[in-house]
């Protein structure tokens, strides 16, 4: 059975601890994977059912793993651009290799602009954020857009694009 997360935010060896120990029984499995109707492992399958409910979506914006890995985009894309829409247009590329279209890169720095205008007025709330459960930001790296950046990350990481191979 899953054991759970670790509470606070780990640093160094123990940070992917949990994931490491984690036990996938045939009988009950991940709760993440259920979620993404992954087979029971009872009988093997040539192809998977495909699926998209609710339930994803919020596992897909809440999931401390998700969560991680939004972090993980933001903080990759703000050492390698230095401009916003570079940013951007960084991260979808590193999720999803292509370009955004225009329309996505406008809805994406909306989504942009709304996360660090929040960051500003919350900064409690910025540095739980940026920094829960992947640990502190790198030294030069402002609390609000490495919020602001999660937020885009998490956004992308959600779209069905990414969750579905076509």
């Amino acid at each position: 059975a899953f054991t759970g997360f670790v509470a606070k935010a780990s640093t160094g060896d123990d940070l992917y601890r949990r994931g490491l120990y984690t036990q996938w029984r045939r009988t009950g499995h991940y709760p993440t994977f259920a979620t993404f109707d992954a087979p029971s492992r009872e009988f093997c399958l040539v192809s998977r059912e495909r699926s998209n409910t609710p339930l994803q979506a919020l596992a897909m914006l809440n999931d401390k793993v998700f969560v991680e890995a939004a972090q993980a985009i933001g903080r990759r894309v703000v050492a390698m651009e230095t401009t916003i829409d570079g940013r951007i247009e960084r991260a979808f590329e590193l999720a999803l290799a292509r370009e955004p279209e225009q329309d996505e890169a406008r809805v994406l720095r909306e989504v942009y602009d709304e996360a660090y205008a929040v960051a500003i007025d919350d900064p409690d709330g910025a540095m739980a954020l940026a920094t829960i459960p992947i640990g502190p930001l790198p030294e030069g790296v402002q609390v609000e857009v490495a919020a602001a950046m999660t937020v885009v990350g998490n956004v992308i990481l959600n779209l069905d694009e990414f969750i579905s191979r076509e």
